[in-house]
């Protein structure tokens, strides 16, 4: 996303139903990616992102079992297209996930 482009907000509900090869996307955090583009070049596999998808990585980037560099993270960023809407119900979508 470009400086100049205003950050979309999106509710838990939208980013669970990106979970395919072809619409990834993950949180971390509140922070949204879009990884679809980058699922085939993950150095851990397509399968352990597809896994994860439409979720939030947060665990997973900070270990175990191994955290992530600042490299990894920086790579993140070319791939974010919003942020989370935590007024939207979200509270009620995380009790649904079991978080």
């Amino acid at each position: 996303m470009s400086p100049s482009t205003s950050p979309r907000f999106f509710t838990e509900r939208e980013v669970a139903h990106h979970c395919t090869k072809d619409s990834c996307w993950v949180l971390l955090g509140t922070r949204v990616y879009d990884v679809t583009a980058f699922l085939r070049m993950h150095p851990g596999g397509e399968a352990l992102i597809r896994s994860r998808a439409g979720k939030d990585l947060t665990w997973e980037m900070e270990g175990p079992p191994h955290r992530h560099s600042p490299n990894a993270r920086r790579w993140l960023e070319q791939y974010y297209i919003g942020d989370l809407d935590r007024g939207s119900g979200a509270e009620e979508v995380q009790v649904k996930l079991g978080r």
